[in-house]
């Protein structure tokens, strides 16, 4: 299997994108692709999951309301028999203060006493209901609340699960609305991913390297287009013994591909190929033929991934996806093992 280095640079810039605006759910082209595909059963799921999670509560409330039904007569039972013994207790007490003493004094203390048992005997006759009401106060809550709930689920069950789900599927919808505001670059990782994939069947004599950068602090001029040339960035570098591939990978449609406003992208491969071409000869020396030193060969890539445009063209060949590995494997190697190592380690 072919030796791979590095993350397609479609996908870093797609991850990116996504991460700026929340989202952080998806670490792979097939997650994103699942999610698209699947995106009406997850919402389903979503509501589905709500749903059995409201038919569970409602049958917990209704054995709830019945037990608190059921508590809150037994606590008024018994708050009731606690106000009618104090009330007893009192009455009993009263009745058994003697005012008619002689004593002034003692007169005064029993009629004093008496006033305050009064007091207290009145004021459990008086608020008795407010009393055990109290007593039953937040259990009678939360009857109210199961009551309500029970109300609202019978009578509109299909509106409290949309309501409870709402958060849920307004991301859901969220990201989905981002994914298809970023086709073209989902576009772009869908068809690097295929062609990294496409690749790792050849065999452990290639080396690929995902988004390959170059930085030139002295720029290369390149006349051919007279611009200088500070950096390079190439989908796709595969190493081989045959040589270099610069691979650009474009998932375009038929209409894309037939479109005149759409950059060519044969003046950016050309371009990389220039570039490259002088780091190498800057930078790596390869003597080892007996004739003299060896040219390294690069060649331009282009793989369209479902459609391609007729024609040949100068300097670069045009490949579909399933055209990709014949025509690589086509090149005889011309690369010792020591030399292609070295070209390895020098660009990796």
């Amino acid at each position: 299997m072919a030796s791979i280095y590095g993350t397609i640079e479609s996908l870093k810039s797609l991850k990116s994108e996504l991460e700026d605006k929340g989202i952080y759910r998806f670490s792979s082209v097939k997650e994103i692709k699942d999610f698209l595909s699947n995106y009406n059963n997850e919402k389903f799921s979503i509501l589905d999951v709500e749903s059995k999670k409201l038919d569970k509560e409602y049958i917990e409330t209704c054995t709830n309301l019945k037990q608190r039904k059921r508590e809150k007569v037994e606590i008024i039972i018994s708050e009731k028999e606690k106000i009618d013994s104090r009330i007893f207790e009192l009455q009993t007490k009263i009745d058994s203060i003697n005012t008619k003493s002689n004593n002034f004094i003692k007169k005064l203390l029993s009629s004093i006493k008496l006033h305050s048992l009064k007091k207290k005997y009145n004021h459990y006759i008086e608020h008795k209901s407010r009393l055990i009401n109290s007593s039953v106060k937040n259990i009678s809550r939360k009857i109210q609340n199961d009551e309500i709930f029970i109300r609202i689920y019978e009578t509109g069950k299909q509106s409290l699960i949309e309501n409870r789900a709402k958060s849920k599927i307004v991301k859901l919808e969220y990201t989905r609305k981002v994914l298809e505001n970023s086709q073209n670059l989902i576009s772009g990782a869908i068809g690097e991913n295929l062609v990294v994939k496409e690749i790792k069947k050849l065999s452990d004599d290639y080396v690929l390297i995902n988004d390959f950068n170059l930085s030139f602090s002295r720029p290369i001029f390149y006349k051919k287009q007279n611009q200088r040339i500070y950096s390079i960035q190439i989908d796709h570098l595969l190493i081989s013994k045959a040589g270099i591939f610069i691979i650009e990978t474009k998932n375009w449609s038929k209409s894309s591909v037939n479109s005149l406003s759409l950059r060519s992208p044969i003046e950016q491969i050309e371009r990389s190929n220039f570039a490259l071409y002088v780091f190498l000869s800057e930078n790596l020396t390869l003597y080892d033929h007996h004739w003299g030193e060896q040219r390294v060969p690069i060649r331009n890539l282009i793989v369209m991934i479902k459609n391609k445009p007729r024609g040949q063209f100068k300097y670069v060949s045009v490949k579909l996806l399933r055209e990709l590995n014949d025509y690589i494997k086509y090149f005889e190697p011309v690369l010792t093992d020591e030399q292609f190592n070295r070209i390895v380690t020098e660009l990796k």
